[in-house]
């Protein structure tokens, strides 16, 4: 993160606070050899800085569960602790009335006790030997005042609209040869509509676009 190295992945991140970004992270760029089975998104992480503004841990919202890791240097200054109290916590509690966790001494070893004392000290209570919990109710969500939308750039709005009407475009010759191979049947009118539906979108976008402005100024 720190050395911006997303050549592989796509990373969008929002600032939360002076230490936090919510960052929603493709591991893999979506690529037209994927599988179709394939369902996997991004998946949802809170990137912690220090005062330098450098990367100093990071922790994966799986929902039911969350994964933390600082690294090494690191650890042991508070960055962990003071980010989940002051902006990761209050930010999760914003959609979820309850929050599990689970460390497991079998699996990360060295890190057990210092991941215990964390949860311990933000108020998690252990249910077994493995999981903890901590309800909405008896955690302080007085820090609701995330930083705004940073938004877009004006080239990067037509950038994306761009993209929009190429993907628009490419469905709308995969429709083609549809209808071509197997006639005008439903489900190439079906196509067409939904050819019409996202290109629809170069223009909404745009519209959305203009009205974040005139909400943020």
């Amino acid at each position: 993160m720190n050395k911006n190295d997303e050549s592989e992945s796509l990373i969008y991140r929002k600032s939360l606070s002076t230490t936090v970004d919510l960052a929603k992270v493709w591991v893999n760029r979506p690529k037209p050899t994927d599988s179709i089975t394939s369902s996997d998104g991004p998946d949802t992480f809170y990137f912690i800085k220090n005062n330098e503004n450098s990367y100093v841990a990071a922790v994966y919202d799986m929902k039911k569960d969350l994964h933390w890791f600082v690294l090494p240097e690191y650890r042991g200054k508070g960055h962990l602790t003071n980010a989940m109290k002051d902006t990761i916590l209050p930010h999760l509690f914003l959609s979820r009335q309850e929050q599990r966790i689970t460390i497991d001494a079998g699996q990360i070893d060295f890190n057990f006790n210092a991941s215990e004392r964390v949860a311990l000290n933000l108020g998690f209570s252990p249910k077994n030997d493995t999981e903890y919990f901590l309800s909405k109710d008896g955690y302080s969500t007085y820090n609701t005042d995330f930083q705004k939308t940073v938004g877009f750039s004006e080239d990067r709005i037509q950038e994306l609209r761009k993209q929009i009407n190429y993907l628009s475009r490419s469905l709308w010759a995969i429709q083609t040869e549809v209808e071509m191979k197997l006639g005008k049947t439903d489900y190439s009118g079906d196509l067409t509509d939904l050819v019409s539906e996202v290109r629809s979108h170069t223009w909404k976008l745009e519209d959305a676009w203009w009205q974040s402005k005139d909400v943020n100024n």
